[in-house]
Order: C-alpha cells, then structure tokens, then sequence
C-alpha cells in the first residue's frame, strides 16, 4: 500500500541504551503541587482563553503519565501552544521543559513510553508526537477545500507544508518532519484535524534491534482535498538513531468530504477498520480509507440532536472492541457498527466528556466540560450493537469505488495474512 521512504536521522545522544517501556512517567514535567490532587488538573488553566486540542496517555504504559496540548489565546488574540503532563501521583498537568511550540496552530498529540540512561542517569520518559502548521483549519474556522472541481487549478504553493514534531521529554531530543509525500513532492499536508491508528512493531522478533513505529495524521491538503498522510519510521535502540531511510511520509487517500478523526480497529476477528470521521449534508459518519467504504451513516449531529448538521468528531479511540468519540458539544459516543450509527452513552461522568479523550485498557480520560482544566477519569462502558455482521457497507450513497490496482493490493495483504481472496 505504501510507497517509496525518504530518509532522516534522528540522533539520541548521550542515550546509552533507550528502549519501550511499561514503566511510569518521566520527571521533565514542571513543579507539581505538593498535595496530590484528586483529579488530573490544570491549575494555571484560564476559561474562555485556553481550550484543550490534544490528550494522550503513552501506548502499552503502565502506570504512565499522561499528556495533554493547550491552546491558548491573550487579550490581544495572540495564540500560544503548551504541551503537558502529569503521571498519576500528583495529577497535575504542567508545562513539558524545555519544550517550545513555535507553529501557529498544533493539534492532537501520541506518545509511546521509553527509558533509558541519559547523560548517566536512568530516565523514564516517551516519544511524544504532535502537529503543527501556519494557518487555520476547517476546525478553527479556517477554509475548507472546495470539493467537485479541478484539483490542480487550486494547488496551494504559498502555505507551508505542516510538521510532525517528535519530542523526549527531559533529555532536549527534538525532531520536526515536513509532511510532504516522498512520491509527490507537490503534495503536502497544510493542516493536522487528528493522529491516530499508532502501531509499533519490534524488529527484535526478526532478529533486528529496533521499533517500526508508523500512524496516521488527517487533514486538509495543499490540492484542495480532505487527505489522509502515513509517515513510519524505524528507531534502532542498538545506535539511538532512527536509521536506514526509515522515515516514510506520504499521502495515503484523499478525503471527498469534510473530515476529522482518524483511528484504526482491529476487531476480534482480526479485520482492521481504517477510519476517519465525516461531517456530510448533514450526516455524521464514519468513512473506511482504505476500503473506501461508510462504515456509519446517521442523519444529524448526535451530540446535539440537530437534524439538520452534523457532527465534526474531534478525537476517536478504541478499546481494541468498541470505537469511542468526542465533539466540541458535552458528551461521549459510541459507534454501534450493526446499525451504523453513534449511540450516546449514558450513566457515568462521561456524559460531560469534550474536545480529547485518552484510553488505556478499559480507563479513558477526557476533558471536563463542566470544569475546564481538569479531566474525568471513567471506565469505559460497553456499545450497545445491534445484531449485524461486521462488515463495510456498500449500499451507500456515499460509496466510492475500488480500483483493480488497489483491489489486488488488498487481495496481496489478505493472503499475506493467510487468506485466499479472488480478485474480480
């Protein structure tokens, strides 16, 4: 599916040895409280000037920190962007050191945990990604692409390509990455909408001594479409670099409606779901990129029970069985896949869930929209399914065709899997 990779380095010096860990979070954060809190807090947080565009807690940790992106607005509209963290003793979310966010806008962040010995002292920390670019997106009201005409007569050349910044926190190791594909030079990405579908893989199981780490980052491109970007990159614990043309960015799928957040699922039957959310004609849904199938397809915005718009999903997790999704408006849906639809939860204090959502295992973690600045901590309920096979539809207005180069790519990744599959 993917193309050719171009190649970067990224030097860990003064990492003796830097590895994945379940351990718990690192000490790079600021000064903490000398009092735990009772819930995960931003004490300097101030209402109606910060908003929260990023929440994440460390893939696989245990016990970990969680971190957090603010966005905030001065008096004079000037914006300003902080990452946070907290680990689970003190819960208070402050500001990352040494860590400066200088793009306009950011938006979503990922992290994996690693440790290891830096400049002769044992570190527990992660690998934080996020993204940012120079000019508002259709999420901060920003223009959208104009969708049905001819892409290369509204080819953007004057906004720069947005990047993925790749963080240590605690040890000054930063990396920021142009999202331009490698195959397509004239294709990049403007702006970030959401990250998603992070996937590590350890080489050491082929007898090699790093991580393949690779996610999605969905947003606006620069031809005047909705696009989809799959960067991977290859870090080699052995040298602490990141080696071997080992950073892959390229464009993925192009987007014909307007889009948010994106996620992969792999159900309990080993079929991956690759998803973005979309707000079309006044429906919520969500779209399969790869499969160029809708997956759901609902009438109106069900945050808000207004028929007439849908809703733009900000953030989407999965528990590994059920897909979780959080707006701009109080609440917290889940995705009932027989009847493609969103079903909103009730029960709990998620019901007040806004803006970002985290996930480990069965807790997950949102921002609270009857206290802002501070996260509710929940367990994750079950989706109510209605009886249906798990299957993409393909009875939709909305479907798009797949080519037969694309076909006998899915047809190769099945066998490879095991499967026989005939092409038609």
């Amino acid at each position: 599916m993917f193309g050719t990779k171009t190649s970067y380095s990224l030097l860990l010096a003064g990492f003796t040895s830097l590895v994945l860990t379940g351990c718990g979070g690192s000490s790079s954060s600021g000064d903490s409280s000398s009092d735990p809190l009772d819930v995960y807090t931003d004490l300097t947080w101030s209402v109606g000037s910060d908003e929260m565009v990023g929440l994440t807690y460390p893939q696989g940790a245990e016990n970990g920190s969680l971190f957090a992106l603010k966005r905030s607005e001065d008096s004079s509209a000037e914006r300003s962007h902080t990452l946070l963290q907290a680990d689970s003793s003190s819960k208070e979310l402050n500001a990352v050191s040494g860590i400066s966010l200088t793009q306009d806008y950011y938006r979503d962040v990922l992290a994996l945990p690693v440790s290891g010995t830096f400049d002769g002292q044992e570190l527990d920390t992660a690998i934080v990604a996020t993204c940012g670019y120079s000019e508002a997106s259709i999420l901060e009201g920003g223009d959208g692409p104009l969708i049905s005409i001819d892409r290369s007569s509204v080819a953007d050349t004057s906004t720069s390509a947005a990047q993925l910044e790749i963080y240590i926190p605690g040890t000054g190791i930063s990396e920021a990455l142009a999202l331009t594909d490698v195959d397509d030079d004239t294709v990049s990405l403007i702006n970030c909408h959401s990250m998603g579908g992070l996937s590590v893989y350890d080489l050491a199981k082929k007898g090699g001594t790093g991580y393949r780490v690779s996610l999605y980052i969905h947003g606006q491109n620069n031809q005047g479409a909705f696009s989809t970007f799959y960067v991977e990159f290859i870090y080699d614990y052995s040298q602490n670099k990141i080696i071997q043309e080992s950073i892959g960015i390229f464009e993925d799928r192009e987007i014909n409606w307007a889009s948010s957040a994106v996620d992969v699922l792999e159900n309990s039957s080993g079929d991956e779901f690759y998803v973005v959310s979309v707000n079309v004609e006044g429906s919520s849904g969500l779209y399969d990129f790869v499969y160029k199938s809708i997956l759901v397809d609902m009438d109106g915005n069900p945050f808000t029970s207004v028929t007439d718009s849908g809703a733009d999903i900000l953030d989407l997790v999965n528990n590994g069985t059920d897909f979780f999704a959080v707006s701009a408006d109080a609440g917290l849906a889940g995705v009932d896949f027989g009847d493609e639809s969103f079903v909103m939860l009730t029960g709990g204090d998620y019901e007040s869930c806004v803006d970002a959502l985290a996930v480990n295992g069965t807790t997950a973690w949102c921002h609270d929209s009857t206290d802002e600045g501070t996260l509710i901590e929940f367990t994750l309920p079950s989706v109510p399914q209605t009886e249906a096979v798990l299957l993409p539809s393909t009875d939709l207005d909305l479907r798009a065709e797949v080519s037969k180069e694309e076909a006998e790519q899915i047809k190769a990744e099945l066998e490879g899997a095991g499967a026989e599959v005939e092409v038609k």
